[in-house]
């Protein structure tokens, strides 16, 4: 009976300490030094899909989104940029990581400032929006910029709506698209290296069954020390 009382404790404490417990899902492309067209709004594309995690069926909602991109030289306020997620339940969703960094209707060419060194975008935090930056952001973590408005646009109004934490809730299923294109001649800008953080909260009966699956395994060892003890 205690060893029963004790097993059942451990599967609470397994289901408590789900609640709270995130995954992060990573993806680094490594070096590829991709060029991005000057002038050209076609662009650049590259993609990472994620299939059958957690078995596909809604049981990881996504809590945070974290863009990481490493730009070398051109003009940074040629750059618009955003990340598409075509998700295996169905949606379509399309956050603005750079539109024209520095741009507003008193600047219509945005910053003169050349690559972005190695940058975080993510989702959440207390970080300033990447467009708002003064500078050259040659590191360091910020807010995606998320205006909706068009690259050619009336910035002064332009919501905000479009940044990365329209991803959360969503299952990490699906494909990443990130996109990447230069609005203004003059500079040519490269894309050393990209990569995604995607936090995922798996739902309580998931890890109970990790936990549970790893308590069978700790009982088995524990019998079989007893029988080579023997």
């Amino acid at each position: 009976m205690k060893k029963q009382i004790l097993l059942g404790g451990l599967v609470l404490m397994t289901l408590a300490s789900a609640a709270r417990a995130t995954l992060v899902i990573s993806y680094d492309s490594g070096t590829i030094n991709q060029g991005i067209p000057d002038a050209n709004p076609t662009g650049v594309a590259l993609s990472q899909s994620y299939s059958g995690l957690f078995n596909g069926d809604g049981g990881a909602g996504i809590s945070q989104v974290d863009v990481n991109l490493n730009i070398t030289g051109g003009y940074n306020g040629d750059l618009y940029g955003y990340l598409v997620f075509q998700s295996t339940d169905g949606n379509t969703l399309t956050s603005i990581l750079l539109n024209r960094v520095g741009r507003t209707d008193a600047s219509g060419f945005g910053s003169s400032q050349s690559g972005f060194g190695s940058i975080t975008l993510s989702s959440s935090g207390s970080w300033d929006n990447i467009h708002d930056v003064a500078g050259n952001p040659a590191g360091g973590t910020y807010l995606a910029d998320g205006r909706t408005v068009s690259p050619n646009g009336d910035f002064n109004m332009a919501s905000t709506s479009a940044g990365l934490s329209l991803l959360d809730t969503h299952n990490v299923n699906g494909t990443w698209t990130l996109f990447l294109a230069d609005m203004s001649g003059g500079d040519v800008s490269t894309l050393v290296s990209w990569g995604l953080n995607v936090s995922v909260v798996p739902e309580p009966t998931t890890w109970a069954l990790i936990g549970f699956v790893a308590l069978l395994a700790g009982g088995k060892l524990v019998s079989l020390r007893r029988r080579t003890a023997a």
